[in-house]
């Protein structure tokens, strides 16, 4: 089986459970295009039986024509109407329900996938492929499951009636189709490769877009906006070139498709018109072949737009199952023991790790962090610390050595319940669209509304939200947008604060913020490590000088470690770290520091 044939039944796996559905869809649609079928030959009974019939009495032919005439009306209302909406809703049904299921099974997908995979993937290349590739997907159960069953039971229905007025006469409709045939097959292949290459152009330009639209801000500060109109430009103009690359192979589908189904009925016209000359047809049968072609050779058309429709979701669906083949690198092993509620000692034992193998970022970590300390690392940008500390809720793996939680190694351990007991709170607050509710129940979903003003309380949060007017139901905007960037911050401690993590992780928590705003979080960040094994990362080293230890982090090794005092008599690495900052920074160095280092 090839993978366009595993892909297109594992598709069907998510149809199943709607198959009635499809079923339905199917037999209204047989309905709607065999029921029409009944009209040339009634009107071949008509010319030839009844209209050319001089033998029948004009009250005869009267009502030999009502009679049928009517008895069609009456089936189109009260059979082909109701059939023909049956066959729309039910499709159309079928499909937003297959596509919810597969669009919901993608998200999980994403959301499970290691941070590895969200480093090689841009954002709005994966929502590109989370609704525009799922939306294509969605035209094969609309279409090619519910037309190709119609499509096909009026072209064998028509045939049938075609044989039975004329056999050569059928076969000269029919002349054309081995060609039609062979186009249909090849040009499938080419407009398949082809929609794959458009959707790759659009998946590149989501993500350029989203990037960009993210950081407009810093766009039109630095006047980049010709810079970044010209990449859009070219980004788009190599997606106008696949995408003409693309219309001219369906151009050239529908071209040949439209120009057999034309040339059929000219030749069978000819062919006819000799019949009758000769004798051997009659004019209603005649008429009635021409009025079968359209039928014959409509579906015919149809197979060949079914063709791109099908290309298209192939291409769309071997774009999704892409993603859904690949393994979160990082996951719980099967019966992974969850953790208990921890005491929260942290243990690095020989640790190195690298994010491509050829090039290791750490080497040979090895400290303990006993319950409730705090444990400080310092370091030039680029040392290693917000890889150690991502370590610690398994966002990524070691490459070799082995961390332990309360003597668990952290990969033998169900992951939920390692991450359960982990709070971070980083140097750019994450918020989402919504409330400031939302945001804060983000870390407790179950919290009572008490838990939730003593979180931001605790976070030095309600001084303002107590001042907007909404209150908690204040929305905050896309990425918070609508707050400042210390109210910002605040809300993300009041988060952490409720979701109560035995270990926490502040990654340059306070940094670029005035000094109100940092007064406040710094203050709120104390009461938050109160009884918490805490990991703090901070540029500035006043903040972190009265840390249990400090760990000094240089090219992926911890080269110092020690209190503040017990590094200033060293005078060390962390010795001229902190003296190059002690002249920006004295105001806030306290005496006994100074004492050190004079």
């Amino acid at each position: 089986m090839t993978k366009k044939q595993h892909n297109f039944w594992r598709f069907l796996r998510y149809v199943r459970p709607y198959w009635k559905y499809v079923l339905v869809g199917a037999i209204g649609g047989v309905v709607k295009f065999t029921l029409p079928l009944l009209i040339p030959l009634v009107t071949q009974h008509l010319l030839d039986n009844v209209y050319l019939n001089s033998a029948l009495t004009l009250e005869q032919k009267l009502h030999e024509s009502f009679l049928l005439l009517g008895g069609l009306i009456f089936i189109f209302i009260f059979i082909y109407a109701p059939f023909t909406y049956y066959r729309h809703y039910c499709a159309g049904k079928a499909g937003y329900q297959s596509v919810f299921d597969l669009r919901c099974d993608l998200y999980y997908q994403i959301l499970r996938m290691s941070a590895s995979f969200f480093q090689r993937h841009k954002s709005g290349g994966i929502v590109a492929r989370l609704i525009n590739d799922v939306a294509q997907a969605q035209n094969l159960v609309g279409n090619a499951l519910t037309n190709v069953w119609m499509d096909s039971a009026a072209i064998v229905v028509v045939l049938y009636f075609l044989f039975r007025i004329n056999v050569p006469l059928t076969f000269v409709a029919l002349s054309t189709f081995p060609l039609y045939l062979y186009l249909f097959k090849k040009l499938g292949r080419a407009i398949k490769a082809s929609s794959h290459r458009v959707q790759e152009e659009l998946e590149n330009i989501s993500g350029n877009v989203q990037e960009k639209v993210a950081g407009s801000l810093i766009v039109q500060a630095f006047n980049q906006e010709e810079k970044e109109m010209r990449n859009f430009n070219h980004d788009s103009g190599r997606l106008l070139g696949t995408s003409i690359r693309s219309l001219v192979l369906h151009s050239l589908n529908m071209t040949m498709t439209g120009t057999l189904t034309k040339i059929a009925p000219l030749l069978v016209t000819l062919f006819g018109g000799y019949q009758v000359i000769m004798g051997r047809m009659t004019v209603g049968g005649l008429i009635a072949a021409g009025m079968y072609l359209n039928h014959l050779y409509f579906p015919l058309e149809r197979f060949s737009e079914l063709n791109v429709v099908f290309a298209n979701s192939m291409a769309a669906l071997d774009r999704i199952f892409e993603i859904m083949d690949q393994q979160p690198e990082i996951t719980s092993k099967p019966d992974a023991p969850a953790l208990p509620e921890l005491a929260g000692e942290v243990r690095f034992e020989n640790v190195s790790f690298a994010y491509n193998s050829d090039r290791p970022v750490l080497h040979n970590i090895s400290f303990t962090a006993r319950p409730g300390e705090q444990i400080a690392l310092v370091g030039p940008s680029g040392s290693g610390k917000t890889t150690i500390v991502n370590l610690i809720p398994r966002f990524y793996d070691v490459t070799s050595g082995a961390i332990y939680v309360d003597g668990y190694d952290i990969r033998e351990v169900n992951l939920h319940s390692l991450r359960r007991q982990v709070g971070m709170v980083l140097q750019d607050p994450v918020l989402f669209s919504g409330t400031i509710r939302d945001n804060i129940l983000y870390g407790n979903p179950q919290a009572t509304e008490e838990d939730l003003i003593q979180a931001a309380t605790a976070a030095n949060a309600m001084e303002f939200i107590n001042t907007l007017p909404h209150g908690f139901n204040t929305e905050v905007g896309e990425r918070g947008t609508m707050l400042s960037g210390g109210q910002k911050q605040r809300l993300t401690i009041a988060r952490a604060f409720l979701k109560n993590p035995r270990i926490l992780i502040l990654d340059e928590a306070t940094s670029a913020l005035d000094s109100e705003s940092e007064h406040l979080i710094q203050e709120a960040l104390e009461r938050l490590m109160v009884g918490r094994t805490t990991f703090i990362i901070a540029h500035r080293l006043s903040t972190i000088m009265n840390a249990d230890r400090i760990l000094v982090v240089s090219h992926g090794r911890i080269i110092e470690h020690g209190t503040h005092a017990e590094l200033i008599a060293l005078r060390g690495a962390y010795y001229h770290l902190f003296t190059q900052q002690f002249r920006a920074d004295e105001p806030l160095i306290p005496s006994y520091s100074r004492t050190l280092l004079s």
